[in-house]
């Protein structure tokens, strides 16, 4: 797996469809947009991990820590009735899930790329990468440099193509036994061009 940190520029302003948009999430979101996330964890997780893997990883771990919404850099992109198709943003704060990790957090200090889901019913549309491209860009303008985020197997692939690099597999630990198995990645942010896309939604 590569150790070398990509250095390309952080994505280009994304455009979005006449029929949805991306904003900043407000507290009042939170029980929507955890209950996407679920679904997509269920639905897109489940060709990586077993059913035991999924109910474990929720109840201990969760899709997401409330507080990033306050911190003001988390998105969430809706249609024009208002129902949230995906998320994604970026926190200072150490992820709760790092307790999961052992010693392994070498990366813990860096901004974080958080929570990024998208509705199953509307998956390969483009609305992860415009979510990404929204972060990325809000991250630049308060000075930004760096990323890191720990990816699920289902989502290693998208970060992958966005010039994310893996640093290494990490297994959350699960009170009920086992692991969740996740990849580490790392990207500079303050260099290149990702190529915009419109979100076919």
């Amino acid at each position: 797996m590569a150790t070398q940190m990509a250095k390309t520029r952080p994505m280009a302003p994304t455009a979005v469809s006449a029929r949805a948009s991306i904003r900043h999430a407000r507290p009042a979101d939170v029980p929507a947009i955890r209950a996407m996330q679920q679904k997509s964890m269920w639905v897109l997780g489940g060709a990586f991990y077993s059913d035991d893997e999924i109910a474990g990883f929720l109840t201990q771990y969760r899709t997401m820590d409330d507080a990033i919404v306050a911190e003001g850099h988390f998105f969430v992109t809706e249609n024009q009735a208002g129902r949230i198709l995906g998320s994604g943003g970026w926190t200072r704060r150490r992820p709760g899930y790092t307790r999961g990790l052992g010693g392994s957090t070498a990366t813990a200090a860096l901004p974080t790329v958080r929570s990024v889901f998208v509705d199953p019913a509307a998956a390969r549309r483009g609305i992860a990468t415009s979510i990404m491209a929204r972060t990325e860009r809000d991250a630049v303008e308060h000075g930004i440099p760096e990323f890191t985020l720990t990816a699920t197997l289902s989502g290693a692939a998208l970060y992958e193509r966005l010039g994310y690099l893996g640093q290494g597999s990490e297994r959350l630990a699960l009170n009920r036994g086992g692991g969740f198995a996740c990849i580490r990645m790392t990207k500079r942010i303050d260099g290149g061009c990702v190529p915009a896309v419109r979100m076919a939604v």
